[in-house]
C-alpha cells in the first residue's frame, strides 16, 4: 500500500489541531439558496490538513488545495512544510508528483490509485468538500437545515458516505460582507468508503483552517 510514496504513520491521533472552531448559523438556512449559492463556487482555495486510514495503514498531512472549474492543485506537506506529494490537474492531463518522482495519466483516479494504492473520487469530491451533493446521492440536514450526511449514489462511486460539521460562513468578491450574503462551508468533512473484497475500509478526514472564494 501507499506505493511509490512515503508517508507518515500514525500511532497516535488521527488528526489533531489548535485553531478556532467556526460555530455554524444561528438560525436555519434556506437550503435552495444555500445550495445554488455553492455551485456558483467554482474558483476557490482551502487550507488544512488531511488524514487518509486504511486497514492498519494511516498518515496526516498538511493540505492546499486550489480549484479552477475542475483544473487543479492538490498540495500535501509534512510537519515541516517539506513538499510530500503534488497532484495537478487539467482537462487534457494529471500528473503526480512524490519521492522527486513524476507520474502522468489522463484519469487523476487512475493516477492517484496507480501510485497510492487509494481509490479517491476525484469529480464528485470537487462538489463534496463543499457540502454540494451530487444529482443521485442522499443526504440528510442538520436542524439548521445545512447538509449532515451524504450517501453517494453516482456511478463508479458507490459506497462512499460523507459526515460533515463545523460550517463556518466565507465570502466571495461577489458578495458584500455582511450577514445575509454569504455561504456556508464545512471546516470537517469525514469521507467512509465501506470494505469490499480487493480493498480494507478507507477513510478520509479533511479538517479546514482556512476557506477562500476566489
Amino acid at each position: 500500500m501507499w506505493r511509490a510514496i512515503t508517508l507518515i504513520i500514525l500511532t497516535g491521533a488521527f488528526l489533531s489541531a489548535c485553531t478556532t472552531v467556526p460555530t455554524g448559523p444561528e438560525h436555519a438556512v434556506n437550503l435552495t439558496s444555500q445550495l445554488e449559492k455553492v455551485a456558483e463556487i467554482r474558483h476557490w482555495q482551502m487550507r488544512g490538513k488531511i488524514a487518509f486510514r486504511q486497514g492498519n495503514e494511516a498518515a496526516s498531512l498538511n493540505l492546499v488545495w486550489k480549484n479552477d472549474s475542475g483544473d487543479f492543485d492538490f498540495r500535501l506537506s509534512n510537519f515541516l512544510g517539506v513538499s510530500m506529494v503534488d497532484l495537478n490537474v487539467t482537462s487534457k492531463q494529471s500528473s503526480l508528483t512524490a519521492d522527486g518522482e513524476t507520474y502522468y495519466d489522463a484519469d487523476p483516479e487512475l493516477l492517484i490509485y496507480r501510485t497510492t494504492g487509494i481509490v479517491i473520487p476525484v469529480a464528485p469530491l470537487l462538489s463534496w468538500v463543499k457540502g454540494l451533493p451530487l444529482r443521485d446521492d442522499t443526504f440528510t440536514l442538520t436542524d439548521k437545515g445545512l447538509v449532515d450526511t451524504l450517501e453517494s449514489g453516482c456511478t463508479g462511486c458507490s459506497n462512499w458516505s460523507v459526515k460533515y460539521g463545523q460550517y463556518g460562513k466565507v465570502f466571495t468578491d461577489n458578495l458584500e460582507n455582511s450577514e445575509e450574503n454569504g455561504v456556508w462551508l464545512p471546516h470537517s468533512i469525514t469521507l467512509t468508503q465501506a470494505e469490499t473484497p480487493l480493498a480494507p475500509q478507507t477513510q478520509l478526514k479533511i479538517k479546514i483552517y482556512e476557506w477562500t472564494a476566489l
